[in-house]
């Protein structure tokens, strides 16, 4: 199970289902703006919904499939990061993350993709990265070219977002040389 405390402010840890009610909260209070690009906004209504996806994220962290910490800054959940899938076969890594708007642009993100990163290539051992960020989501695409991740390719429809495709720039990032 993946926590790191990353400074006296600032740790990642894993979601339980007690964080539900926190995680609805911050869902709800920034809808429209997670909505611009997060397809599963609307699918999160109450705490419930909340509470089914931490259960999956559990699941997934047991079976090895994939993990999901909470972001937590001076105490309060502000945001996910983890891989949506690993891929063992091929030891391959697809991290994601999202911050709550009111948390963004302190560094907070890049803080902590450097430490999945880490743990990835270190713990894991897995040998590549992979992040995919819609063409159009200027603030994210900053994250992994600043984390040394290049661009690999673009996917035309990659992901369809409420009432419209969106095309995708991939970013990869290889295991450092030892």
């Amino acid at each position: 199970m993946f926590a790191r405390k990353l400074n006296p402010g600032l740790e990642l840890r894993p979601l339980q289902p007690a964080d539900a009610p926190v995680l609805f909260a911050i869902v709800d209070a920034h809808r429209a703006s997670l909505r611009e690009w997060l397809p599963w906004v609307d699918a999160t209504k109450t705490v419930a919904d909340s509470r089914a996806y931490i259960e999956g994220t559990v699941r997934d962290d047991k079976e090895t499939r994939a993990f999901t910490c909470g972001i937590w800054s001076m105490g309060r959940l502000v945001g996910v990061i983890g891989h949506n899938r690993i891929d063992w076969a091929n030891r391959v890594g697809f991290p994601a993350y999202w911050i709550a708007p009111d948390s963004a642009g302190q560094g907070l993100m890049t803080l902590c993709c450097r430490a999945v990163i880490d743990h990835a290539f270190t713990e894991l051992r897995l040998k590549q990265l992979v992040v995919a960020v819609a063409t159009d989501n200027l603030r994210a695409q900053k994250i992994p070219l600043r984390l040394g991740f290049k661009h690999v390719s673009t996917l035309k429809k990659a992901e369809w977002l409420y009432d419209h495709h969106v095309d995708h720039f991939v970013y990869s990032l290889g295991a450092p040389k030892v």
